[in-house]
């Protein structure tokens, strides 16, 4: 039973992440990151919507959010680990953490 809600709940992110990019960003709807609007820089977060609808689109270009791209394969790991080492988990956690804040400093110093 918590499987199968699981798997809806994803499902029903994947629908709506697929409605907001091939429905709503056409028209103009975007959401704003409220980092970048008061601060002017870019968060570790910054241009995942672009990158999804890249790849969505079979484009890859190199403005998009790569942190992302290389952090993501290791989410899970994480899940893994998290229901069979706890502690090995949380290291994970903490470097992947680690990496997206050195990633999101990088960014706006470099201009990545």
């Amino acid at each position: 039973m918590r499987r199968r809600k699981t798997l809806l709940a994803g499902a029903g992110l994947l629908c709506a992440g697929l409605f907001y990019g091939y429905a709503l960003i056409p028209l103009g709807l975007r959401v704003p990151c409220l980092f970048r609007r008061l601060t002017g820089l870019r968060c570790p977060g910054c241009g995942v919507t672009d990158l999804c609808l890249g790849l969505l689109h079979g484009r890859f270009v190199p403005g998009y959010n790569w942190g992302l791209v290389l952090a993501a394969p290791w989410v899970p790991g994480l899940l893994w680990l998290q229901r069979r080492r706890p502690k090995a988990a949380g290291i994970l956690a903490w470097a992947l953490a680690a990496l997206l804040l050195a990633w999101g400093v990088l960014r706006n110093v470099w201009g990545i």
